[in-house]
């Protein structure tokens, strides 16, 4: 009993790695802009698909569909960065919820005018098991967990050591200090955009072999997921997005196991509406942005 107690565990933690990805780029996003992009979801969506084309369509490896789902997500995010993103600065929220809004149905609905509506087999990853101490886990599953781990470190050298970091943080902390000093602003917002959505983009790549179907609607669900978490975790921190998606991943993975599994994607609404009610700034404070 406490073997499958600790199994389900493990599993919620590898479920909050990929939602932690995923989050932490909205969340930075939020940081610089001050708006949450609700197309974000899109481009973890834009990403499985682009994986999912190299491997149908061009024959490449998992490894190299990796690389083609990433970039051609970076490509739509610096398309979208310039034409939309970047005038969000110093915008109403409004602006932002609205116009973010309609780039989730434009890319939403593109998708789906392209490759169909319709599940598509997503044939790729690693799903041999492994055994690791005593749990049996499919090898995806565990190059998600180290991947997680490994971003999270390397966005904390990025934000801490390197110059645009250091601009994010800066940003983050006050627009028109940044201005005053010669920073530009949209610039980094344009990175910061880039950056989370390519983490996105990974995420999905990533979770695609777990999910073993793809299909056009897939970001809007993912998009939702993360808002619960950002607001958890504090909006716009950064280590407090890891804290609160691990949360999440635990709580959905033993809800699911010991009251049903149609309640699963009810934990993640449950969780922000209690947290709007009780704490809607987060369990973590909003002041630790990055």
């Amino acid at each position: 009993m406490f073997s499958a107690f600790i199994e389900q565990v493990v599993n919620g933690i590898v479920t909050g790695s990929v939602y932690a990805i995923v989050a932490v780029g909205m969340t930075m996003i939020f940081g610089v802009l001050r708006a949450i992009n609700f197309a974000h979801g899109e481009y973890y969506m834009l990403g499985t698909f682009g994986a999912w084309f190299a491997i149908d369509y061009l024959g490449l490896s998992y490894e190299a569909s990796i690389i083609v789902g990433v970039l051609s997500t970076i490509v739509v995010a610096y398309v979208v960065g310039q034409l939309v993103m970047r005038r969000m600065v110093g915008a109403p929220a409004e602006s932002g919820v609205l116009a973010t809004l309609g780039i989730a149905l434009v890319l939403q609905n593109t998708v789906i005018l392209v490759f169909g509506g319709g599940y598509k087999f997503f044939s790729g990853g690693y799903i041999e098991p492994v055994s690791i101490l005593g749990f049996s886990l499919a090898q995806q599953r565990v190059i998600i967990l180290v991947v997680c781990l490994l971003v999270f470190i390397g966005l904390e050298l990025l934000v801490t050591h390197s110059r645009m970091g250091k601009a994010m943080r800066a940003v983050s902390q006050n627009v028109e200090c940044c201005e005053v000093v010669g920073i530009d602003v949209p610039q980094v917002v344009l990175r910061t955009f880039i950056l989370g959505a390519a983490l996105a983009a990974l995420s999905g790549v990533l979770t695609a072999p777990v999910n073993i179907s793809v299909y056009g609607g897939m970001g809007e669900l993912i998009t939702f997921k993360t808002l619960p978490i950002i607001i958890m975790g504090g909006l716009g921190n950064v280590r407090g997005t890891f804290f609160a998606a691990m949360i999440l991943g635990i709580a959905e993975s033993l809800v699911a196991t010991y009251v049903g599994l149609q309640y699963r994607d009810t934990v993640g609404f449950a969780t922000l509406i209690l947290m709007l009610m009780w704490r809607p700034h987060g369990l973590f404070s909003t002041q630790a942005r990055f």
